[in-house]
């Protein structure tokens, strides 16, 4: 990639990387779904199902390095749909640094096997909370409300 470029897709979907200059139909014009997921096989399927809804999707596999992306380039997620149990920072981790971070605006859809306590549900500040196996469908509309794709 060269010097200046930023990406707009994510590395982990094995997507080439594209420049954000030069003439291209940008994804600047879709609206950015985050995902925050470690299970590949749930972060690939809801990966393909939100773009053919006409989002742009970035993937991460732990908080870390999803908090490293917003703090680090843009364009800033319209909605980040996190797991809570995730490697090296989880998702508790993730969204309080996030709730004290300059994006502490963008709205959090978790989705979790866990059972969360009431301390803990409650200091997520969700907009909405998923169980797994997820709803998709209420998935999908949450997503919608939260994030509009602006497509027909």
């Amino acid at each position: 990639m060269e010097t200046g470029s930023t990406s707009t897709t994510s590395a982990d979907d094995g997507l080439p990387e594209q420049p954000d200059s030069g003439g291209w139909i940008l994804a600047i014009d879709r609206p950015v779904v985050m995902i925050v997921e470690d299970d590949f096989m749930l972060r690939g399927a809801l990966t393909e199902l939100l773009r053919t809804e006409g989002y742009l999707v970035e993937c991460f596999a732990n908080g870390l390095t999803a908090l490293k992306r917003l703090e680090e380039s843009a364009p800033k997620p319209g909605v980040i749909l996190l797991d809570i149990m995730l490697p090296y920072m989880d998702g508790l981790e993730f969204r309080q640094a996030q709730l004290s971070s300059p994006f502490s605006d963008i709205p959090v859809v978790v989705m979790t096997a866990m059972k969360l306590s009431k301390t803990s549900a409650a200091s997520l500040q969700a907009a909405r909370t998923f169980f797994k196996p997820l709803d998709i469908p209420g998935l999908l509309e949450t997503t919608r409300r939260l994030c509009p794709a602006g497509l027909a």
